[in-house]
C-alpha cells in the first residue's frame, strides 16, 4: 500500500521535476541558473530514490544509498562536463 502511494506520487510529480526549461522559464534571469540547479537536484534525489526502491533497499539504509548515489551522480556530470 505504502509503495502504490509513492509510485503515485512519483508520476504526479515526475512532470514538474523533469520539465526544469517549463519551471525556470518565468524566473528572472539573476536567479535561473540557482533555479535551474535546485530542479536538477530534485531531479538526482528523485532518480534515486526510485533505483533504491527497485534494489529493495531496507529503510534503515536508505538516507546513506541514496546520498551515495546523488554523489556518484554529480561526480559524472563533472567528468562530462570536463
Amino acid at each position: 500500500m505504502c509503495r502504490f502511494y509513492f509510485l503515485v506520487l512519483i508520476a504526479v510529480l515526475s512532470p514538474f521535476a523533469f520539465s526544469s526549461v517549463k519551471a525556470v522559464s518565468g524566473i528572472s534571469p539573476e536567479q535561473k541558473e540557482a533555479a535551474q540547479k535546485r530542479q536538477a537536484e530534485i531531479a538526482r534525489q528523485m532518480f534515486c530514490s526510485e533505483k533504491a526502491g527497485k534494489e529493495k533497499v531496507l529503510k534503515r539504509d536508505l538516507a546513506s544509498f541514496v546520498v551515495a548515489c546523488m554523489d556518484a551522480i554529480e561526480k559524472a556530470e563533472q567528468a562530462i562536463k570536463k
